[in-house]
């Protein structure tokens, strides 16, 4: 009985200084390595907490394209019209993401600096803009894009725009693909002083305004 007590000790013995030189037989950069990959594991963890978050909490999300076209341009690109994309790309703005519902559409005008123009644009009225973060408390409208057209022109159909709810799926990518643009702004901003886009628009060209500021601009 002794004799197999012993063995079972001697067992556990070696089965201990195994694990103890295993982990002894690390190196001091695999062990930081190691440590590095479960920071990170924890973080992203938090970071999909924090979103899926963010996403229950809020309306649907809505995409708002246009198409619009008239005379009254004085650059003739895309055949007279004013397009956007769902992408950016050479010659298209791009789509701009709304929080819902999206209750209505118009065209509004005001003076141009130059008095053979005239300033239109388009709002819609919503909760806001996914650019600017979360959804406000109540409707407004805001503004979508600007275009100058000559004065007199006709202003633009609200047929001129498409609306189109996200899905699911696609709000949590909008939402992500947001907070990392709104990451990558900050440290441009923070490091150099300068939009990561290097452009500061002014006040009149900043995204999604709301009707009246924009009419005091």
């Amino acid at each position: 009985m002794l004799f197999k007590t012993s063995k079972i000790a001697i067992s556990l013995a070696l089965l201990v200084s195994g694990g103890i030189i295993s982990c002894q037989s690390k190196t001091p950069e695999q062990i930081a390595h190691e440590t590095e990959l479960e920071l990170i594991a924890a973080k992203q963890k938090a970071e999909a907490s924090a979103v899926k978050e963010f996403v229950d909490s809020t309306p649907d999300l809505y995409k708002v394209n246009w198409k619009v076209c008239s005379d009254g341009f004085l650059e003739r690109y895309n055949n007279g019209c004013n397009e956007s994309r769902d992408v950016r790309s050479i010659g298209f703005s791009e789509a701009v993401l709304v929080w819902g519902p999206v209750q209505e559409v118009k065209f509004v005008t005001k003076p141009h600096f130059s008095f053979n123009m005239q300033n239109v644009g388009l709002f819609v009225k919503s909760k806001g803009c996914l650019l600017l973060g979360k959804p406000e408390g109540g409707e407004q409208f805001y503004k979508i894009h600007e275009f100058s057209l000559k004065k007199g022109s006709t202003l633009p159909n609200p047929d001129s725009t498409k609306i189109d709810k996200l899905s699911p799926e696609d709000k949590v990518q909008a939402i992500r693909a947001a907070i990392d643009n709104a990451e990558t702004e900050i440290a441009s901003l923070n490091n150099f002083g300068v939009s990561s886009t290097v452009f500061m628009p002014n006040t009149a060209k900043q995204p999604c305004l709301t009707l009246e500021k924009w009419k005091k601009l």
